[in-house]
């Protein structure tokens, strides 16, 4: 939630409006791990509301309405910055997922969600990677999300994930006491994307898209 970056454990807190909110998910399903996150705003639905300049308002990335009336300027800002995050992210892991194919270079992958992060302003964390996944949760290889020299040919049969997560401020990051949870140093907000993805003799695959997708 907001500053939490990713391990976050669920507690009693209270969610509140503009809460931007990653539900990292992973199972294990006929001797294979999958592992795939998404993130959401808390509130920023219409819920029916009319929009303050046209009949149709904007659409989240699931294409839920999104909230178009607010109670202050600072309530504004904060959804349309917590917005404008979100997309970033959902954008760099896209960017990433195209950057896979036969005889690309895993470094691709990193060069491409690092540029969609500079065109934002917004930082990418180099602590935490993408990896392989299978009978194991994590093995290789290690997928950085940001500019790196790491030379490994994409070959068809590769499993792995590409997990993006962007933050408003400094990337920099450390761990709660409960040696789990990790945080933005600066208490800058992060979001994150997440697929598992199959390299194919002529592209890529996700693995882990909703059923209405595939």
């Amino acid at each position: 939630v907001n500053e939490v970056i990713c391990h976050g454990i669920p507690d009693a807190r209270s969610l509140k409006a503009g809460d931007v909110v990653s539900f990292d998910v992973s199972c294990f399903v006929g001797g294979v791990h999958g592992d795939n996150c998404a993130t959401v705003i808390v509130g920023d639905t219409n819920d029916g509301e009319s929009s303050d300049n046209t009949e149709d308002g904007p659409s989240d990335w699931r294409g839920v309405p999104q909230k178009n009336k607010f109670a202050s300027d600072e309530e504004r800002e904060l959804f349309i910055t917590g917005r404008r995050l979100v997309q970033a992210a959902l954008e760099s892991l896209n960017e990433g997922v195209a950057a896979c194919r036969p005889g690309a270079n895993l470094s691709d992958i990193g060069s491409s969600i690092h540029a969609v992060a500079d065109a934002y302003g917004y930082d990418t964390v180099r602590k935490y990677r993408g990896h392989g996944i299978s009978s194991d949760f994590h093995c290789a290889p290690f997928v950085k999300h940001y500019r790196n020299t790491d030379s490994l040919i994409l070959e068809p049969g590769m499993i792995f994930t590409i997990e993006p997560m962007l933050t408003e401020g400094n990337s920099d990051c450390f761990e709660w006491n409960d040696a789990w949870t990790v945080a933005t140093v600066d208490g800058g907000r992060a979001a994150q994307f997440e697929h598992t993805v199959l390299i194919t003799e002529n592209g890529v695959e996700i693995l882990t898209l909703p059923e209405r997708e595939t």
